[in-house]
């Protein structure tokens, strides 16, 4: 029993000191592994929206900060009243009689307060209102950091300053990237989420004698079946009740064999989405575009409809631009245009990578089909 006792002890005091001596990580390991953690979470489906919202977010307060600085807000009023002033002086101090002087003057005079006037309508100016308000606010400079890392352009707003033009040279080269990962995480994403939707309601259930529910896939293999023949062999032998073979019987290129399609719902990723679909998410994308600019631009449907177009496929000639409308309370109209127009280039861009996605794997499974079956009757003739 000593012994006994020994050796647990001995076995207790063993395990104490393993215990005792965990292996602790240098400091150096320590911040590799969070560093690899950091880089995972960046570069998953989550980590990438927030890079890609807080990198539009930091830009809009860099540009905003760098412009501001340098754009001042003018009234045309202003400008107006200056000029007449100008034309008065020159008037009392050259007089009628020093008409040719009195002439050059003036004609200098007008010419730049023309130019002003063509800047302030570059600017945004519609004449309506007197003063041309800050553009590089946080909204705006929202809108500009988004155009810029999409390609999009509008061209309603650029920067003035040098530093201003650096930048955005430099926040273009690390931006485009950043959005090329966004539109590939979030369309992979929206791709699943769609095919798992369409899965659901492509899946027919019916009893089956053997079983209590028997779950039968739509197989895309179906377009074959009504040249081979309908299959018989699992009614006639097993004694089951017919059913459309396109929905319970499965044909085999390979071997030329008929089994009944009694299985499991196949992986979401072999979910093909038919090109119609796609085609009807992308009217529908359009033309919700459509009724939001309507209500918060005031443009007709067509303006509308066309401004949604050049924005999703990055033309962006910038002839229609949100938020540049001067209403007597424009202000709060066009930062909520400024925030809808973003939420919708963001998220319309990813559907629309989606719907390209989808249709041109749907266009490669129908020609991967086809050629299957051009090879399968070709080897059931030869036989």
């Amino acid at each position: 029993m000593a012994i006994e006792r020994g050796r647990g002890g001995s076995r207790h005091s063993h395990q104490s000191h393993a215990h005792q001596y965990h292996y602790v990580k240098p400091f150096g390991e320590k911040v590799k592994d969070c560093c690899r953690s950091t880089i995972a979470f960046i570069f998953s489906n989550v980590g990438v929206c927030g890079l890609m919202v807080g990198y539009t977010t930091m830009g809009a307060y860099l540009f905003s900060t760098i412009e501001s600085q340098d754009d001042m807000v003018i009234t045309a009023d202003l400008l107006r009243s200056k000029t007449i002033e100008e034309l008065w002086n020159i008037t009392v101090a050259y007089n009628v009689l020093d008409k040719p002087n009195w002439t050059a003057n003036v004609t200098s005079v007008v010419s730049q307060y023309q130019k002003a006037i063509i800047n302030l309508v570059g600017e945004g100016w519609d004449g309506g209102n007197t003063t041309l308000h800050n553009k590089w606010t946080i909204d705006g400079g929202f809108l500009y950091s988004l155009t810029v890392i999409t390609t999009i352009g509008y061209g309603h707003i650029s920067p003035h300053t040098d530093f201003g033009k650096m930048m955005t040279i430099i926040y273009t080269i690390f931006g485009m990237p950043v959005f090329l990962l966004y539109m590939a995480n979030m369309g992979d994403i929206l791709a699943k989420s769609l095919k798992w939707i369409y899965s659901k309601l492509c899946i027919c259930k019916r009893p089956d004698p053997k079983f209590d529910t028997s779950v039968v896939w739509r197989s895309a293999d179906a377009t074959l079946r009504a040249a081979a023949g309908p299959s018989t062999y699992h009614s006639e032998a097993q004694g089951r009740s017919m059913y459309p073979a396109e929905l319970g019987d499965e044909i085999s290129i390979e071997t030329g064999s008929w089994s009944t399609g009694h299985a499991d719902k196949p992986d979401i990723s072999t979910v093909n989405i038919p090109i119609t679909v796609s085609l009807v998410i992308m009217v529908a994308l359009l033309y919700g575009g459509t009724l939001l600019f309507e209500k918060y631009e005031g443009w007709d449907p067509l303006t509308s409809f066309y401004f949604c177009f050049i924005s999703l496929t990055t033309i962006g000639f910038g002839d229609y631009v949100p938020g540049l409308k001067m209403d007597a309370d424009g202000d709060e109209d066009k930062d909520m245009s400024f925030i809808f127009c973003s939420l919708y280039l963001m998220f319309g861009l990813a559907l629309l990578s989606m719907c390209f996605n989808l249709m041109q794997e749907e266009v490669v499974h129908k020609i991967t089909a086809c050629l299957n079956a051009i090879r399968f009757f070709n080897r059931r003739e030869t036989d």
